[in-house]
């Protein structure tokens, strides 16, 4: 056998091995040295993210411990069951079939409630020696009262309408404000470094989302609010309409046999 075919042999094997080890050396130094991505850990808390909305957090934050405030009164006061008793509405209506006024000026006096004060301001007007007479004055001092407290409890109530149309407009002064100063740092050469940027548009969008939020939550209870009421003084008129139909007898069956009684004679 001739030595330089084995000797290309070695040598081509050799390379092999040479080459093999290289990248073998080469993917482990890789895999060693190469650095491990960086943890980006959010440090961002509520508190980091009111601060970073500016001075309209300031207004801002008075108008959302405004509308709790608002919401938790009106939780109190706008309360179907202490409005409108339907305990003491019963008794009322028993001794308005009764006939017995004293006891329902006694039971409208006791209770402090808006139907029993509108039904007491009624029966103020009512004339012991013609009841029947006495029922437009009672009719109409009844809804007087009614409307006198319905503004009563609706002027709380009133305020988150108010918080929802001045909060967005305290975000978007805001957003405004951040603009500007994000506008001034672009013409001061600020154009191709956002993190000079990323303050101001910050400010600008945290105060806008906030503004958009107290009043979203303000418009959602006010409507609740108000719905409930409606339906309160809805339901009263109701049990006005029965009490006093008790109490003086029935309107429209008065009505109903007026004609006949008041029927001209026949002709002869």
């Amino acid at each position: 056998m001739s030595s330089k075919p084995f000797r290309k042999f070695i040598l081509a094997g050799l390379a092999a091995v040479m080459l093999a080890s290289l990248a073998a050396a080469q993917s482990n130094s890789l895999v060693v040295t190469t650095p491990s991505a960086p943890k980006i850990e959010s440090q961002v808390t509520l508190w980091h993210l009111i601060k970073s909305g500016g001075w309209a957090m300031f207004p801002l934050g008075a108008c959302s411990l405004l509308v709790v405030t608002m919401i938790v009164l009106n939780f109190q006061r706008v309360n179907p069951g202490k409005m409108l008793p339907l305990g003491i509405v019963s008794q009322l209506k028993v001794a308005a079939v009764e006939r017995n006024v004293e006891l329902l000026t006694n039971l409208s006096n006791a209770t402090d409630s808006m139907f029993t004060r509108i039904l007491a301001a009624g029966l103020k007007q009512l004339d012991p020696d013609d009841p029947a007479g006495s029922r437009p004055r009672m009719e109409a001092t009844i809804a007087e009262t009614a409307g006198r407290e319905e503004s009563r409890y609706g002027f709380f109530v009133n305020f988150l309408s108010l918080m929802t149309s001045m909060s967005p407009m305290w975000g978007l002064l805001g957003t405004v404000s951040g603009m500007i100063g994000a506008f001034s740092k672009i013409g001061s050469g600020g154009m191709g470094k956002p993190e000079m940027l990323a303050k101001n548009i910050g400010e600008a969008l945290v105060c806008t989302a906030s503004g958009l939020l107290i009043a979203i939550t303000a418009m959602g209870f006010y409507f609740l609010f108000r719905n409930l009421l409606n339906r309160t003084m809805k339901e009263s008129e109701s049990h006005f309409s029965d009490i006093l139909d008790g109490l003086l007898g029935n309107k429209s069956a008065d009505y109903a046999a007026a004609p006949a009684d008041t029927a001209a004679p026949a002709a002869e």
